[in-house]
């Protein structure tokens, strides 16, 4: 089995520390810390010549000192995945919204969120204030 070929990635920037948020793999970097990265992700880093410099590539090890780095990597890949379902289940809610007639909607208002919308509000401005729950409160159980 070939062992995996890291790529070390040194921070150099002057953020401290600086928390990877452009390409979500919410990685902390503190100043002149390197990580060992998979080539991808390395690559994304070193574009930014300013604040990234690439150190010595070495075959994946274990470490002397504590790396959490896979560890990081593998609960970034997790939160975006439970951030892109819950964004589908809300995409999915809103479609459901889009449907419903009038009293569907104050129902399910009603229901989920124990709100009470007045019979004089028109369904359109309704449907805009029911969406809004679910923006706001999150999805009803």
């Amino acid at each position: 089995m070939a062992e995996e070929q890291l790529v070390g990635v040194t921070y150099t920037g002057r953020e401290d520390p600086f928390v990877d948020r452009i390409y979500r793999s919410r990685l902390t970097f503190e100043h002149g810390q390197t990580r060992e990265l998979p080539p991808d992700l390395a690559a994304k880093f070193l574009q930014h010549t300013d604040v990234f410099q690439a150190a010595e590539a070495k075959a994946k090890k274990p470490a002397k000192a504590k790396d959490d780095t896979q560890e990081q990597l593998e609960a970034a890949e997790k939160a975006e995945s439970e951030r892109r379902e819950q964004e589908n289940t809300r995409f999915e809610v809103h479609q459901q919204i889009d449907k419903m007639d009038k009293a569907a909607m104050r129902d399910f208002a009603k229901t989920n969120f124990k709100v009470d919308f007045p019979g004089a509000l028109g369904e359109a401005k309704m449907r805009e204030q029911v969406k809004g729950l679910v923006d706001q409160y999150g999805m009803p159980s």
